[in-house]
C-alpha cells in the first residue's frame, strides 16, 4: 500500500509538471498529427500503396512515431530530476524505490495515450476508416499498450544513462528516424536493399504491420514477432533502468 500511495503522488507530481511545460505537450500531441497531415496531403498522391488509401496505410506508421516520440521525453525529465538533485532529496524521505520510476512511466503513458487519442481523431477527420472487429482493436490496444511500456522503459534507461538532458534527447533523435526507416511511411519493397533489409529486422516494422493488418483486417501480420520485440525491449530496458538506478541513489 505504501508504493502504491508514494507512486501515486508521484505519478501526480509528473503529470503537473508535463501541464505546466504545455509547449512541450502540444508539442508531443500535436507535431505527429501535423506531419500526418502533411504526409497524406502533400506526398500521399504520389505515394503507390497498393490497394488500400495513403491514410489507412500511413496512419499505424504515425501512431507508432507519436507514441516513441511522445515516451522518449520521460527520458529527459529523469535525467533533469538526477542533475537537479530531486532524486536525492526523495531518496532523503525514504519511499520505495521502484515508486520514481513507476510514476514517471505512468505519466508517461498518459501522455502517449493522448497524443495517440489526438492523432486517431484527425486521422478519423481526414478519411481514416478502420475495419477492425471488437477482437481486432482490443489486440491493438493490447500492442500500443505494449509498445507505449517498451519505449517509455527504454526511454527511462537512456535517461538514466545520459550525463546531460541533452544527451538524453538524443533518444528522441533515434525515435523519430525509426519509423521513417521502417514500413511506416512507404512499402519496403520500394527501398534500396540495403535500407529495406535493415526496415525488415528492425523492432517497428512489425508492429507497425501488425497494428496495419488488424486495422485494416488484412491478411496476417507478423503479430507474434511484434509482440516478442515489445516484451524483450520491456524487460531489459526495465531490469537495466533498475540497475542503472540503483547505482545512481548509491553514488548519492
Amino acid at each position: 500500500m505504501k508504493t502504491f500511495i508514494e507512486t501515486k503522488t508521484l505519478f501526480k507530481r509528473n503529470v503537473l509538471l508535463s501541464i505546466r511545460n504545455m509547449e512541450a505537450l502540444f508539442s508531443g500531441i500535436l507535431t505527429p498529427a501535423l506531419l500526418m497531415i502533411l504526409f497524406v496531403y502533400v506526398f500521399g498522391g504520389a505515394m503507390h500503396v497498393g490497394d488500400v488509401s495513403y491514410v489507412d496505410f500511413v496512419v499505424p506508421g504515425v501512431l507508432v512515431q507519436c507514441i516513441a516520440q511522445s515516451a522518449s521525453a520521460v527520458g529527459v525529465m529523469v535525467n533533469q530530476d538526477l542533475q537537479t538533485g530531486m532524486v536525492t532529496r526523495l531518496i532523503t524521505l525514504n519511499i520505495a524505490k521502484s515508486a520514481y520510476l513507476n510514476g514517471h512511466v505512468l505519466a508517461a503513458s498518459l501522455r502517449s495515450f493522448l497524443s495517440t487519442l489526438v492523432v486517431l481523431l484527425v486521422a478519423l477527420l481526414i478519411g481514416f476508416r478502420p475495419q477492425a472487429d471488437l477482437i481486432g482493436w482490443l489486440i491493438v490496444l493490447l500492442l500500443i499498450f505494449c509498445f507505449t511500456m517498451a519505449f517509455t522503459w527504454l526511454s527511462v534507461l537512456f535517461g538514466l544513462l545520459a550525463k546531460s538532458p541533452e544527451t538524453a534527447t538524443m533518444f528522441t533523435v533515434l525515435t523519430t528516424l525509426l519509423p521513417y526507416l521502417s514500413s511506416g511511411f512507404v512499402p519496403t519493397e520500394s527501398m534500396p536493399k540495403a535500407l529495406a533489409l535493415f526496415a525488415e529486422y528492425q523492432p517497428m516494422t512489425p508492429i507497425i504491420q501488425s497494428i496495419r493488418a488488424l486495422m485494416l483486417q488484412q491478411p496476417p501480420a507478423p503479430l507474434r514477432l511484434a509482440f516478442i520485440w515489445c516484451g524483450g525491449i520491456i524487460a531489459v530496458s526495465w531490469f537495466l533502468a533498475t540497475v542503472a538506478y540503483q547505482r545512481r541513489i548509491r553514488r548519492g
